[in-house]
Parts: C-alpha cells; sequence; structure tokens
C-alpha cells in the first residue's frame, strides 16, 4: 500500500460523525466553562458589594448604637434646673464637658448640643461651640416638642447651622416628671464622613455607595455625589424598593434605571434596629470586562481550532506527506488549550515523585506570589510555612499511601512574607505497579474565610472577657455595698432596743424597712454569683404541689390584700407531685409572682398548675401591662426591665426573671412566656412529674428557717453574759457589732486584724467568735483554723463575708465553719450564736 492509501485508510478510521460529535463535546465542556466563570465573576461582585454594605451597616449600627446611648443617658443626667438660660452659667462647664467627652473615638459625631424649650442653644460640645443658635422651626424639634410619645427621633439631610456642613440629627426630647417639654439634646451625624469612605472604595467607573432612610426610601448620602437627591424619596416602580416593599431586607439584585443607563449588581444590607439600609453597586462592566475577554479568546480559539480540524479532514484524503504539517498543528492546538487551563481561578500545579514543580498556571503563581521558572524545578515544600510544614508532611504521605485523592488546609509564604491560606484538593498518580509517579493540585485561596474565623474567634474572646468583668464588678460592688449596709442594719437593731419616743420608733421602723429593701437587692446580686459559681446544686425529691401552693399562699396573700388586687391559686384535687428542689422551686416562683405583682396595678394574680406531655407545667398570670414581642427573650437578661424607664428601685434591679430561668434550668425545667400588651403576661414554668408518689417532701417546714427574732427572749437570755470575741477591720461595722451585743448583756472584745486577736491571752476564753472574711494579712478563715488548732474542744464561731465573687464564695461555703453574707440580720446571728458548735469544725 503506497502512501495515499495508507491516509486514505487512516481516514476510513476516523469517521466525521465521531470528530463532529467530538467537538460538539468540546465546545460544550467551552461553554460550560464560561458559563462558570461568568457565575464566578458576579459572585464575586455580589459578595464584595454585600461586604462592602456589611461593614458600612455595621459601623453605622455601631455608631447609632453609642449615640442612642449617650443621649439617654444625657437625656436623664441633665437636672431639670439647667434647662433655662438663667442657669447656664452655673452648669456650663460640667455639661459641655460631659458632651465633649461623648465624642471620644467616634470621628463620624460632629457634636452634641442641648436646647431649651424655646429652640435656643444652652450647651454644646467643642466642636460645635458658636453664638447662641435657635432651631425653633426645625421640624424635629417640632416633632419632639409636639408628640410627648416621640422616642429617638432622626432628622432629614441638613446643613448645619454651627458647621455649614451637610449632617443627619439624632434627637430625643427632655421632659419634666410630669411629662413637660423641657428642650431637647441631639447629636449630628456628619455626612461628609460618609462620603469620604464611600470614595475610598474601587468601585470602577460606574460604582456607587448609598445610605437611605428604610421608612421612606429618601437619600441620606450618596457617592457619586448626588447633593439635588437628598431627602428625595426613590421612585415606586424602582427595583430595590419593589424588593423591599416584599419584604427582603438583605438582598442583591441585577438592574438598571433608565434614567441612567447603566446596568449594576447592587447589594442592600437593612439595619435591624434603625431606619436605613446601606446599597453598593458596581457596573456590570466593570464586573465582566475580563470575562468578555475570555469568550473573545474561546471564541477565536474555538473558530481556529474548528479551522484546523476540518483542514486536517481535508488534508488526510490527500496526501500522507503533510503528516508533519498535521502533527505540528496538533501542537499549536494543544499549546492554546493550554492557554484556556491558565483561565482557570483555581491554583493548578503539578509535582513528581520527590515534590519537585514540573507545571504551574497563573492562578497558582499569584498564589505563591513568584514566577513560572522561580517554581519549576523547586520543591513545592520550600514555599510552605514553617509551622505547617510537619502536619502537612504528615498528611501528604499519609493521604498518598492510602487514597488516591485528599485534601489538606496550609499556608504559602510570598516573598514579602505574607501567607496566603489554601485548601489544597490533592490527587496521586500511581503507575501499574502502585508506585507514585506524581502529584495533581489545585488549590483555592481561602484567605479571606480564615479572616473571618479570626474575627469571630477575637469577637468571642471579647465576649468572654466582658462577661468575666460584669462578674468582677458585681462581686466588687456588692462587697463595698455589704459593709456600710452590715453598720447600718446592725446600728438600727441596736437602736430600736433602747428607749425610743413613739415618732422615733416610727422612724426606726421606714429605716429598718429601708435597709431590708437594700438586702434584699444585694442577695440578688448574691444569688446570681452563686449560679455563676456553680455553687447552687438541686436537691431532687418528690414535692407535693398542694404543699407547695400553701406555702406561695401564706406569703403573697398579704401582700394582694395590701394592694387591693386579687390572688387565687389552682390546682387539681388529685394533688401532682413533682420531682424537684422545693427550696429552689419556691425559689423561682417568688421571684415570678413577685414580679407579677410589681407590673400588676389592677385585677389580680392566678397561679396554677396543669399536666402535659408528661410534665408538670407551673402558670403565673397576670393582668398587669404585658410585655412588648419587641422585647423577646430580653426579658430574662440581667437588668432588663420592662416599662420602668426612671429604673424605680421599687421594681427592683431587673434581674429577677434571669435568676428564676437559670435556677429552672437547674432543676431540669425552664421558664417561658406569653403576653399581650395591656392585657397581662404569663409565664410557664415546666418540670419533670414523679414517678413515685408516696412520700413527699413538707415543703413549709423544709423551707422555714429557724432564724430567731429581736424580740426572741428565750435565744436571747440564754446569751446574755457570754465573752464573744469580734474581728472586724472596718470600724465602723466593728462598732455596730458592738453596740448591737453589748444591748443583749453581752461582753465584746473587738480586734481589728487576726494578728492582733491571736495575740491576745483572753481570746481562749471567748464563748464565741465573729470573725470577717476578709482581713489584713491572715483571713478570717485561716484564724479559725488556727484558734481550733489550739483549742481541745470545738469552738463556735461564724465567718462574715460582704465578697460576692464566684471563687470567694465557693472558698467561703467549702469550709467547715458556719457562713453568714453581708448584710446580716439580729435574727440570723442570734440564731447561729445559740446553735450548737459544729462537730466538724477545724481541720
Amino acid at each position: 500500500m503506497n502512501d495515499r492509501a495508507a491516509i486514505k485508510g487512516m481516514r476510513s478510521k476516523l469517521p466525521g460523525g465521531l470528530l463532529s460529535i467530538a467537538l460538539l463535546v468540546l465546545l460544550l465542556l467551552l461553554a460550560y466553562q464560561l458559563l462558570l466563570s461568568y457565575r464566578d465573576k458576579v459572585r464575586t461582585a455580589e459578595l464584595s458589594t454585600r461586604n462592602y454594605a456589611a461593614i458600612f451597616e455595621a459601623r453605622l449600627d455601631a455608631t447609632l448604637r453609642r449615640t442612642d446611648a449617650d443621649l439617654k443617658a444625657l437625656a436623664s443626667e441633665i437636672p431639670v434646673t439647667a434647662l433655662n438660660q438663667s442657669a447656664v452659667p452655673r452648669f456650663a462647664q460640667d455639661l459641655n464637658a460631659n458632651l465633649d467627652s461623648r465624642l471620644f473615638n467616634v470621628e463620624e459625631m460632629t457634636g452634641y448640643r442641648v436646647h431649651d424649650a424655646n429652640g435656643d442653644t444652652l450647651y454644646s460640645s467643642s466642636r460645635t461651640q458658636v453664638p447662641n443658635v435657635n432651631i425653633a422651626d426645625r421640624a424635629y424639634f417640632k416633632q419632639l416638642r409636639d408628640g410627648p410619645g416621640s422616642g429617638l427621633l432622626f432628622s432629614d439631610v441638613l446643613i448645619g447651622r454651627s458647621t455649614n456642613r451637610q449632617v443627619m440629627v439624632i434627637a430625643r426630647a427632655l421632659r419634666d416628671d410630669h411629662g413637660r417639654f423641657m428642650g431637647i439634646v441631639h447629636g449630628m451625624l456628619d455626612l461628609e464622613y460618609y462620603t469620604r469612605q464611600f470614595r475610598s472604595l474601587d468601585l470602577g467607573t460606574q460604582g456607587i455607595v448609598a445610605l437611605h432612610r428604610s421608612d421612606n426610601h429618601t437619600q441620606v448620602v450618596r457617592w457619586p455625589d448626588s447633593p439635588d437627591k437628598a431627602n428625595k424619596p426613590l421612585a415606586a416602580d424602582h427595583p430595590l424598593v419593589q424588593r423591599m416593599t416584599a419584604g427582603e431586607h438583605d438582598f442583591s439584585l441585577h438592574y438598571s434605571i433608565r434614567a441612567e443607563g447603566v446596568p449594576r449588581i447592587l447589594s442592600v444590607t437593612t439595619m435591624q434596629h434603625y431606619p436605613f439600609y446601606f446599597a453598593v453597586g458596581i457596573g456590570r462592566h466593570d464586573v465582566l470586562a475580563g470575562w468578555y475577554s475570555q469568550v473573545m479568546v474561546v471564541a477565536v480559539s474555538t473558530l481556529l481550532l474548528f479551522g484546523l480540524v476540518s483542514a486536517l479532514l481535508f488534508r488526510l484524503g490527500r496526501m500522507r506527506e503533510r503528516e508533519a504539517g498535521i502533527l505540528t498543528n496538533l501542537a499549536q492546538s494543544e499549546s492554546q488549550f493550554s492557554e484556556l487551563a491558565q483561565m482557570v481561578p483555581v491554583g493548578i500545579c503539578h509535582f513528581d515523585a520527590d515534590g519537585v514543580y514540573t507545571y504551574v498556571n497563573d492562578r497558582h503563581m499569584a498564589l505563591t506570589g513568584r514566577s513560572r521558572s522561580e517554581l519549576l524545578g523547586c520543591k513545592w515544600s520550600l514555599f510552605v510555612h514553617p509551622d505547617d510544614y510537619n502536619r502537612v508532611m504528615e498528611a501528604w504521605v499519609a493521604g498518598g499511601k492510602t487514597a488516591r485523592a485528599f485534601v489538606c488546609e496550609y499556608r504559602l509564604v510570598r516573598p514579602d512574607g505574607q501567607a496566603s491560606h489554601v485548601l489544597a484538593e490533592v490527587q496521586t498518580e500511581f503507575d501499574l505497579d502502585g508506585k507514585v509517579l506524581g502529584y495533581i493540585v489545585a488549590q483555592t485561596d481561602i484567605s479571606l474565610r480564615k479572616q473571618a474565623e479570626a474575627e469571630l474567634l477575637v469577637a468571642k474572646r471579647q465576649a468572654e472577657t466582658a462577661n468575666l468583668a460584669k462578674t468582677r464588678f458585681l462581686a466588687a460592688a456588692s462587697h463595698d455595698l455589704r459593709q456600710p449596709i452590715q453598720a447600718i442594719n446592725l446600728f438600727q437593731e441596736a437602736l430600736s432596743r433602747t428607749g425610743l419616743s413613739e415618732e422615733q420608733q416610727t422612724i426606726s421602723r421606714f429605716l429598718d424597712m429601708s435597709v431590708r429593701s437594700l438586702g434584699e437587692l444585694l442577695y440578688s446580686l448574691l444569688d446570681i454569683s452563686k449560679l455563676d459559681a456553680g455553687l447552687v446544686r438541686p436537691l431532687l425529691e418528690n414535692v407535693s404541689v398542694e404543699v407547695l401552693f400553701k406555702a406561695v399562699d401564706s406569703e403573697f396573700s398579704p401582700l394582694a390584700r395590701q394592694r387591693n388586687l386579687r390572688f387565687k391559686l389552682f390546682y387539681p384535687f388529685k394533688s401532682l407531685v413533682l420531682l424537684t428542689d422545693s427550696g429552689l422551686l419556691l425559689s423561682v416562683l417568688r421571684n415570678l409572682i413577685d414580679n407579677a405583682f410589681k407590673y400588676t396595678e389592677q385585677g389580680g394574680v392566678l397561679v396554677g398548675v396543669r399536666k402535659r406531655d408528661g410534665y408538670g407545667v407551673i402558670q403565673v398570670w397576670d393582668t398587669g401591662i404585658g410585655i412588648d414581642p419587641q422585647y423577646g427573650e430580653r426579658v430574662f437578661d440581667e437588668c432588663f426591665q420592662v416599662g420602668n424607664p426612671l429604673r424605680d428601685r421599687a421594681k427592683g434591679l431587673g434581674i429577677g426573671l434571669s435568676i428564676a430561668r437559670r435556677t429552672a434550668r437547674l432543676l431540669g425545667g425552664d421558664v417561658t412566656f406569653s403576653s399581650r400588651p395591656g392585657w397581662g403576661t404569663v409565664f410557664e414554668i415546666v418540670l419533670p412529674l414523679a414517678e413515685h408518689t408516696d412520700e413527699c417532701v413538707d415543703t413549709d417546714s423544709k423551707t422555714t428557717v429557724p432564724d430567731s427574732t429581736s424580740g426572741d427572749d428565750e435565744a436571747i437570755s440564754r446569751l446574755r453574759g457570754w465573752r464573744v470575741v469580734v474581728i472586724e477591720d472596718d470600724p465602723v461595722v466593728a462598732k455596730s457589732i458592738e453596740l448591737l451585743l453589748q444591748s443583749l448583756d453581752i461582753n465584746v472584745q473587738v480586734f481589728q486584724s487576726a494578728e492582733l486577736a491571736l495575740g491576745s491571752k483572753e481570746i481562749a476564753l471567748a464563748d464565741f467568735y465573729i470573725s470577717d472574711f476578709s482581713l489584713p494579712g491572715m483571713n478570717g478563715l485561716q484564724l479559725l483554723d488556727t484558734l481550733q488548732q489550739r483549742s481541745t474542744t470545738p469552738i463556735n464561731a461564724v465567718l462574715l463575708t460582704g465578697e460576692t465573687s464566684p471563687q470567694r464564695i465557693e472558698l467561703a461555703t467549702s469550709s467547715n465553719w458556719r457562713v453568714l453574707f453581708k448584710p446580716a440580720e439580729l435574727s440570723r446571728l442570734v440564731a447561729v450564736m445559740s446553735a450548737e458548735p459544729n462537730p466538724t469544725s477545724g481541720r
């Protein structure tokens, strides 16, 4: 067979139909690759605009939250007497300094000002200190003046009269105790600050950034700047308005406005707590400019490929001697396919069995920051971060032995020292004998994801630090307050035991009520500290609901009669039995019922119980003010109160519901609520039922504390003539204990430190020891242990402490000594002194 015949034979083995199918498949693959590239470009643009919008939203939200908090604080701190022109000289220095302090580290606020009821300037921060400005003609001033229910108010875009710059005013009304309008306090948000921030973004030639109001879609600030559109709403048929009207808040859209004629990819992020949203857009032509080039290259390459294949089919039928030319064309075609591979947005490289580069694409070179000549012939491990090297090599060896494909994460170090986080998908090449020939690696840049993870970790640590600071503050504040309250409490007890006139006795009773109220608030702080320390451990027993409700009835019925409210209890004829801790459950019920009475002015409170799905459900109903749905689970946050803007201490600290929920969860249940504002609220406690109901705890006897009272002559008479040693470094508290005990005919000896007490020879003759926990040098716990070691018989003693930190509470309560937390009443102190000595005292 001659050469021509051979060529014809080759053509007969390659039918045109098969080549056509192959070309069609190739065309589809190229089209699919272009589609993926297009989607990636669009997705990247959407992600970028969404991130920019989220960053601006987070910054503005933080600014508005801080401004809102500052305005609330100023509204409560500025005395009503300072809101007239005659009082300005007296208050100007302090109030102006207060306004200045609010501007620390807040670049976007131009200043704070206070105006009286006529709109005249009274006080201002240093950034806005100018001669008197009257704002009575401003719309926001009129709205605050004429709207008693107005809260935080945002003005339209204005030209500040003090700054002559575009600002938005954030204001609150100042009213006296009778609700009369006394003026306003406001801050000014510098809109040119956001213009500068917008201008710094690289959004191409057709990009836009805008801040709009979400309640009326009016423009606040925009870049490129368009001052004539400020305070003007978007058209009702604008795509953005239509999407937000449909209920969407955070989204991306592709649109083109006929007036501008510019197609854009735009993302919107709406603020949750304030009526604003950011819109960030990039022109589609800017986004897809590179993709259009890719399309042109692929189109040209495809046409060339079709032309080459056609020429191949034509030439194969004519001459065999052109085979060399055909092979050359095939090599050119291979080069074109290699160029297409460079367009893939993933780093692709190939190593031989020794880890030496044999191929890299452009994306991989960008990840490593090195050229192709610097990479080829070098080991890939030279560019891995030293901290990741051992871990990656172990994963690489293990993956190569056990599987053909595996995934690992590591960092590639660039020449400038920067690192790129990559996710590598590795495909191992084996020969027929199972020997490794090399590796094909596809690397995806995950640096942004790693950065987000690092930011989340920092936020978590900041939250933990803030929580620890809160616990330390509660402990320190509680301890510092307990000392003087302890002294006041005991001084009052001692005073009540002296000869007083009827008027003095009345004053003494009111003083006692005030001290008890303050003591209850401090005990709430102590409960929080105990829960934080994990010292509350429930003792689960069978508890009869009937007995439990009797205890509740005896405690709250007098309060209901006193406030002229109905108080009813409902439980089945066959009493339910719960598996719970009666003392802790009573504490939860007291918090919920007491909370119900505090917020109920008329009607009443109902406490009922029922079965539901094998559990016992206790419900506390009231006809009070109710809870707005916007507050949600925030009512269980510490120090959060509904309907108490003036922080009326008669309504507590706002931590009762937090304690109730945390205690209920210790019991294996939970506290939930439902409410209708203006009609009332129902709180539910869901607890497990007891399996065996034969034996039940008598809640009354279990929870009653056998305290003595100041009038219990039998208990006090046993203490007359006793010798009591008091070790207390606070002279006021020590004096109060000394006077009170002396009024009971008890001999008292006071020492200010453990060292002074141990140096006295007469201390061993004492009948009872009262020691503060925190003493200079040796603490009270160490002192009592030392006294016990010196004595041959158990000594009778008590530790007094005002510490509420979890560590101190655990240390004190884990000792063998009795512990009383300040402020301790006389009844509790007498009860401890009258009790038998603890046989396990000392160690």
